[in-house]
């Protein structure tokens, strides 16, 4: 599962995914920002945000994914969980600088 946290920007629309995974005994797992089941519906486990798979992509290639069947529209995260995931992009130290940088300009007031 990805989630997006920027709306398109630049002429090329692009936007801020990040990826969700399951926490894994004996596995690194970042904990900057932890994912329970009842947070999203699709959520069935602890899960983390893992900041290191975070891109940028342009936003009609999603579009193209849905439309071609090989993405999966989700309903969104609520406010809260969403407020700890953007939290997280900052505080994770497996941030890319360049999500970070990203982040700061688009998706900050």
């Amino acid at each position: 599962m990805f989630i997006v946290l920027s709306d398109p920007v630049t002429d090329e629309k692009i936007v801020l995914l990040v990826s969700i995974s399951s926490v894994k005994p004996d596995r690194w797992n970042d904990e900057s920002c932890l994912l329970y089941s009842g947070d999203h519906p699709f959520i069935k486990k602890n899960s983390f945000v893992d900041y290191s798979s975070a891109r940028i992509e342009p936003g009609d290639k999603l579009l193209r994914g849905v439309k071609a069947g090989k993405l999966i529209p989700q309903d969104p995260v609520s406010d809260d969980v969403f407020e700890r995931i953007c939290a997280g992009v900052m505080a994770s130290r497996r941030t890319p600088r360049n999500i970070k940088q990203f982040f700061l300009i688009h998706c900050t007031d």
